[in-house]
């Protein structure tokens, strides 16, 4: 029965026929458990089976799915499909999809139901359709129970990656009274008391329409365990036996696996608790199921998991048979199974399933022997590591202590290599160079071998990061001579990589089309950790020449890669690269969002963006600013990185120039830095603590060693070090550079820094200008800035919501993103509208006209 939902499915019917006009679209159908999500959907394909071709798949309710679950269901129909599918050509497989709904003869829907339940993989397909719904002829129908999908739902990635002019959304709520009492009718209730008890959710009123006597059941388990009691008991049997599978069946696997036979079958049909439709077998709703699942008491349930796993065959998906294994408590096949489970997610670059699957068997890995032991500790972290966990480490100690023990030695090595990106990336920088070290004396005396190539690249970026460049150079080609005799292919990828940033920050040919080429060639190899780092190279390198346009367009191809590939470490280093791009391009709002987004999830990407944000914060005469490039300073030094240094200390050095209160011994280690970034060959970096020491009266800007528009400025040429930044396309500098002018550059400074928002160094140069008997047009009035408080795109959105009433939990929900993030947003908005409350924050908004409607 479908009440109430006519213009729902109007809505769904009327999509179809501007598909070939105008694209494409992705349906978000949303609402709570039992609501007519499903009800809806299996409408429209009734209502549309004419003139769409409608393929539906099922994400069952396991704690951890099996990797493209409901594309399985889909492919039994579509040869090719299928073949992707049990090849495990995870590429072939979004491509299937894609071309599934790109059917030019018939459009297409396919529907995914209970996404929320999805796997990895299955998002990610999703993710990759979804992106390009709006160049197919088809739709993407996705249902889900909005309430399972919290903030940290990896099924938000999911959504917040849609283009809004391509998505459809529809949220279902309850049924009215009238349709209650209709509901109800021939049971004889009271509707006021069922709407009451079931806020007019229509499974949960048609539960109740299906008890016998005057009483409201208090329960979807009371009122199904009535209907229960009303079966025989064969039947009552099967169905504690099909209750801890939760996943549609065969009617051949029902009967294997449960005993079902038709007139059992037919028996629960009859009262509402099973459907046996086109030869699936499947409950009626999930709450069913689970309801029947509560009544087992532990001892049944461990009974039928277990009696399950020695009926189910071998070959069957491993996932399922770890699921029953740990509800059968049954520890050692567990131990054996979720390995298996694991490898299976990642073959299809399922990390999180693959995770979870190792995280299961964690606290029972002393039933193995060490070596394996160790072996999945290995693999554990390094899957730890990808998802950004900081777990990741104190894992893989594990597995290093265990190998010293065994006296396992390239085994040893390779954890260490491993261990080298993780520990920098939770700032342990000086374990991850003792860690490499310990790797290269380990295997130096075996010769040639895969593992001493990943060493000696490990080894080559920190001396790269460290500034040691020749140094490094040796190393790498070294890395590259015994990558290419041992066919050590990522090492290879990762070596040129390497090889490749030299070449390009030395301004030598082929440096970027190295880069480029290692891409590709990672891509073919399905080498989707070096893909995502070849990217990141071409973004960081490009950065510190200042080829902002390219930093920005490489940083943002990284992130949308990491982000399909599950790869949340590299995704974050994407962004951090993306914030400091558009920080010196002048976008600082951009730069402040992304900020907002990674800022205290690592510290090897806090650097950065804390001295980017606090400089932001400085120059625009916010709070906050100090903190940051003081907590930017406190990780570089720990680090000793050069590049880390140079940013924090520019910070620092232009803080000190803004307030005018110079520190000394700080100073005198920043002109040792400019002389290190120099001889390490980081001369931009090095030129930007350059130009405010100069400011200070702290150094002479040499004439040699700097890139152009600090050698220009050095030589007293203002207006060509000026048009050199403006070339370049970064305002800041620019600005800062015509500080140093005549009084008609000084003007022009005043006005690229006011066109900015950074109203500090511009109240500096009023000054200076009023002190030469200069008088200072009137600066720019709020309302002529930006969005008149100077707000991000995402802090306006927010403060939107702010005036809606919205908590930071109900904004962060609406946005896809976290609350800790929109707490973020939210401190900002008080800040530039200079308000100590979120109250006080919409008022003022209100009576500034910063608020739409």
């Amino acid at each position: 029965m479908l009440l109430e939902r006519e213009k729902e499915l109007a809505l769904l019917t009327g999509l179809l026929p501007d598909l070939g006009d105008g694209g494409g679209k992705v349906i978000l159908v949303r609402g709570e458990a039992g609501i007519g999500k499903s009800i809806l959907v299996r409408e429209f394909a009734r209502t549309a089976a004419a003139s769409a071709r409608f393929l539906v798949g099922f994400c069952d309710d396991l704690q951890t799915p099996q990797p493209f679950g409901p594309l399985w269901d889909i492919a039994g129909d579509e040869p090719g499909l299928r073949l992707a599918l049990e090849n495990q050509e995870r590429h072939g497989v979004l491509q299937e999809c894609f071309a599934l709904l790109s059917d030019s003869a018939t459009p297409t829907v396919m529907v995914i139901e209970d996404i929320q339940w999805s796997d990895e993989a299955t998002l990610d397909a999703l993710t990759y359709v979804g992106r390009r719904v709006e160049r197919t002829n088809g739709l993407l129908c996705l249902t889900y129970r909005d309430g399972e999908v919290d903030h940290h739902h990896p099924l938000r990635r999911v959504m917040g990656d849609l283009a809004p002019g391509s998505v459809v959304r529809i949220a279902l709520s309850g049924l009215s009274h009238a349709a209650v009492a209709e509901i109800v009718s021939p049971s004889g209730l009271n509707p006021d008391r069922v709407l009451e008890a079931t806020g007019g959710n229509p499974f949960l009123v048609t539960e109740m329409a299906l008890t016998t006597g005057e009483e409201v059941p208090t329960s979807v388990r009371e009122s199904v365990m009535a209907r229960v009691a009303r079966l025989s008991a064969a039947a009552q049997e099967m169905l504690r036996r099909l209750s801890v599978i939760p996943r549609r069946l065969t009617l051949a696997d029902a009967s294997s696996l449960a005993g079902a036979s038709l007139g059992e079958l037919s028996e629960c049909e009859n009262v509402g608790l099973l459907a046996v439709q086109d030869g699936i077998v499947s409950f009626r709703h999930e709450l069913i199921r689970r309801a029947i699942e509560a009544s087992l008491t532990i001892s049944e349930g461990i009974a039928l998991h277990r009696a399950l796993l020695d009926v189910i065959p071998e070959g069957a998906d491993p996932a399922w048979l770890a699921y029953h294994a740990r509800g059968g408590s049954d520890i050692d096949r567990l131990v054996s199974l979720a390995p298996r489970a694991a490898e299976a997610a990642l073959a299809v670059g399922s990390n999180r399933e693959a995770a979870a699957q190792l995280r299961t068997v964690g606290p029972h890995l002393t039933r193995l022997e060490p070596g394996a032991r160790a072996d999945i500790l290995s693999k554990w972290a390094l899957i730890e590591h990808y998802l950004e966990n900081a777990d990741a480490a104190g894992i893989l100690d594990k597995a290093i202590e265990l190998r010293r023990e065994l006296g396992s030695g390239e085994s040893l090595a390779r954890d260490l290599v491993r261990g080298v990106e993780v520990n920098r990336t939770y700032g342990h920088f000086e374990t991850a160079k003792d860690m490499a070290r310990e790797a290269i004396e380990i295997l130096e005396g075996n010769g040639p071998a895969a593992e001493l190539a990943a060493a000696l690249v490990a080894e080559a970026w920190l001396l790269i990061n460290m500034g040691h460049i020749d140094e490094a150079e040796t190393v790498v080609d070294r890395a590259i001579a015994t990558a290419e005799a041992t066919g050590a292919e990522p090492a290879l990828i990762s070596g040129l990589g390497v090889k490749g940033v030299l070449l390009y920050v030395r301004g030598q040919p082929g440096g970027l089309d190295l880069l480029e080429e290692l891409r590709q060639r990672a891509k073919r190899g399905n080498h989707r950790y070096e893909e995502v780092m070849s990217l990141l190279r071409m973004a960081v390198v490009a950065l510190e020449i200042r080829d902002i346009d390219r930093a920005v367009d490489f940083a943002g191809q990284a992130r949308s890669t990491a982000a399909r590939y599950e790869l949340p470490v590299l995704e974050t280093e994407a962004t951090a690269i993306s914030c400091r791009a558009r920080w010196w391009g002048g976008d600082w709002t951009g730069a402040e969002d992304l900020a907002a987004d990674v800022l205290g999830r690592k510290a090897k990407s806090d650097i950065h963006v804390a001295a980017a944000l606090g400089t932001i914060r400085m120059r625009t005469g916010r709070s906050g600013g100090d903190n940051l490039i003081e907590q930017a300073w406190a990780l570089a030094t720990e680090s000793d990185e050069i590049d880390h240094l140079l940013a924090s200390a520019t910070a620092l050095a232009e803080r000190m120039w803004i307030e005018g209160r110079p520190d000394e011994d700080r100073l005198e280690r920043f002109g040792e830095l400019v002389e290190r970034g120099v001889r390490s060959e980081y001369p931009w970096p090095a030129g930007s603590l350059a130009l405010w020491l100069w400011k200070l009266g702290k150094l002479d800007l040499p004439t040699s060693g700097l890139p152009e528009p600090y050698r220009r400025l050095s030589e007293g040429d203002v207006e060509g070090a000026a048009e050199s930044w403006r070339i370049l396309k970064i305002p800041y500098e620019r600005a800062a550079t015509l500080m140093s002018g005549d009084q008609e550059q000084r003007l022009q400074s005043l006005e690229l820094l006011e066109s900015l928002g950074a109203s500090v160094p511009a109240s500096r140069v009023r000054q200076e200008l009023r002190a030469d008997g200069i008088t200072p047009p009137r600066g720019r009035g709020r309302a002529t800035r930006g969005n008149r408080a100077g707000l991000t795109a995402r802090q306006a959105e927010v403060l939107q919501l702010l005036a809606a009433g919205l908590s930071n939990v109900e904004i962060a929900d609406r946005l896809f993103v976290s609350p800790r993030t929109i707490e973020t947003h939210v401190s900002a908005v008080m800040g530039k509208l200079g308000c100590s409350s979120r109250s006080e924050a919409v008022a003022t908004a209100h009576r500034e006209g910063l608020i739409a409607g």
